[in-house]
């Protein structure tokens, strides 16, 4: 009889640790008992050796140590985003690291000519725009001190988009496994909490820090992520640009100093700006749910005993998010006032620097080219939490900036900073100004609505007093009032008290008296004929 005692397999005991700790104690006593983990690690593509095995679970807790609290796991994201900045870290499936390698320290050579270089800007800035230059010194930094001086902002950027997501998952998982009769071990909501957290801290942990290798300053998304007031530059990220676009240096660090420097000074005398934009990144994120059909249809087409069924479904196919029309009008305004902070910037800097510096243009086209390709990281953020720089959008903002310079001056195209209600909507930059619209009125009323094709022919038909008749006029609640009502209106303003004209086709005055209408008297009499003073019979 073979010994129930018998000394447990080293693989299977160290894939077991190792699931254990993905869970973080999520997975009750013995949930594991009985399945087949070996077969588990290969449909996994998990090593199979035990001692490679026993180092991933090792390094994940490590990484689990201090699991944090929230929808993200920040601990885990911090490590990897200062990880993936010193190129030291690349998920599978993600393009090797670009620009030069590690985190080099800024020298004090390249720190004297940044801020040399934002000195001149801020010069040529001052007389481009009525905002105040940054007082601020520009902080000259490292990929790992950038990660470390944002992260602050990104914790509160994207944690109430984790944090709907990760509920959208667990509501609709919990709702399938309670009509399919299936059950998951433990607390299915705890499980989905930590393995949102872990996944929310791995999947934006490498976004910042791809994008720490990336940006040449804080504002490159036109997102206040630094410190309020600060400008700030990576001076590795800054060498890369100019030497892989074979720039002029001082001419491509006088224009992203310009840059950061126009950024900064918005953000700071718009103070409302940073908040609106934020909010709406959680008005977009809020309400936010999961495809139930999407994930079902998954599920069914799942094949356990298939490993390369397995590996052809992917867990971004299976978690497919859908968009109410709130959310997609908060992306809408998200993605029009992002347009409208690069488009500034860039007509500030534009007219600021054009006939001082060379090679302007040609840096202007650069940004472009990245901003309509994206990195993967800017994909992921445009993705999940809806910050995308949209190339058409950005080129109608900067049309419609130009305008208003050339309109109402540099006062008054800063003046329209003042509020957000003072900004152009998506449908004036694309040339389309719909009319106002009451909020109560039904959709076949608005969709009756609309501006005349000859717009300047109506507007002096109009001002001319020609076709007073026939304009169209508003009911009491702001809307369009039918063609016959209002001509019952006209027919009516047409009468006198007692329903007779009140016109000048024939010289009676009210009530049927005699004389001139202006020199009537008071009802029933008649003006004077002859100047005399006295009646007439």
């Amino acid at each position: 009889m073979e010994s129930e005692d018998r000394s447990p397999d080293p693989q299977e005991e160290a894939l077991r640790r190792l699931l254990e700790e993905a869970f973080g104690g999520a997975l009750p006593p013995g949930a594991l008992e009985g399945m087949d983990l070996g077969e588990l690690a290969r449909q996994a593509n998990l090593p199979t050796d035990p001692n490679q095995l026993r180092a991933a679970a090792a390094q994940m807790q490590h990484l689990f140590s201090t699991p944090g609290e929230g929808p993200v796991n920040w601990k885990l994201a911090g490590d990897l985003a200062r990880q993936t900045a010193l190129g030291q870290q690349r998920l599978p499936g993600q393009p090797e690291p670009t620009g030069s390698p590690g985190d080099p320290a800024p020298t004090p050579q390249q720190t004297r000519d940044l801020r040399e270089a934002a000195q001149i800007a801020a010069l040529w800035l001052g007389e481009a725009m009525d905002f105040d230059v940054p007082a601020q010194e520009l902080d000259v930094w490292g990929r790992g001190t950038w990660v470390h001086r944002t992260l602050p902002r990104w914790e509160s950027t994207v944690e109430p988009v984790a944090k709907y997501m990760a509920g959208a998952i667990g509501d609709a998982i919990t709702a399938q496994m309670q009509g399919s009769g299936m059950a998951l071990p433990g607390d299915p909501a705890q499980m989905m909490e930590r393995m949102g957290g872990t996944l929310f801290g791995i999947q934006f942990g490498q976004a910042i820090g791809t994008l720490a290798r990336e940006v040449a300053g804080t504002t490159d998304l036109s997102l206040p992520l630094g410190p309020e007031g600060t400008p700030a530059l990576v001076a590795a990220n800054v060498e890369d640009f100019i030497a892989q676009q074979s720039l002029d240096p001082s001419a491509a660090r006088i224009f992203l100093a310009a840059r950061e420097l126009a950024h900064t000074a918005l953000f700071t005398a718009a103070p409302w700006l940073g908040r609106t934009l934020f909010a709406a990144i959680e008005d977009y994120a809020r309400g936010i749910t999961l495809d139930l059909d999407a994930l079902d249809e998954m599920v069914r087409g799942l094949d356990l005993s298939d490993p390369e069924s397995l590996q052809q479904h992917r867990p971004e196919d299976m978690f497919v998010f859908t968009r109410r029309e709130a959310q997609e009008r908060a992306l809408e305004e998200l993605a029009t006032t992002l347009a409208l902070v690069e488009a500034w910037v860039d007509h500030v800097t534009t007219h600021a620097l054009t006939g001082k510096l060379p090679q302007v243009d040609a840096m202007r086209e650069v940004l472009r080219r990245r901003r309509a390709t994206g990195s993967p990281a800017e994909g992921m953020l445009a993705q999940t939490v809806g910050i995308e720089l949209r190339p058409r959008r950005v080129r109608e903002a900067l049309a419609w900036w130009d305008s208003v310079l050339a309109t109402e001056g540099t006062s008054g195209r800063e003046a329209h900073w003042a509020h957000p209600d003072l900004l152009p909507t998506v449908d004036v930059l694309a040339g389309s100004p719909q009319p106002p619209q009451p909020a109560d009125a039904s959709e076949e009323e608005l969709a009756a609505v609309g501006l005349p094709e000859d717009f300047d022919a109506e507007l002096a038909k109009l001002l001319s007093g020609d076709g007073g008749e026939d304009a169209p006029r508003e009911d009491d609640r702001g809307g369009l009032r039918d063609r016959s009502d209002a001509a019952e209106d006209s027919a009516d303003a047409a009468e006198g008290p007692d329903g007779e004209g009140t016109g000048g086709g024939d010289a009676s005055g009210p009530s049927g008296s005699d004389g001139p209408a202006d020199e009537d008297g008071p009802s029933g009499t008649a003006g004077p004929a002859d100047g005399d003073g006295r009646d007439r019979p």
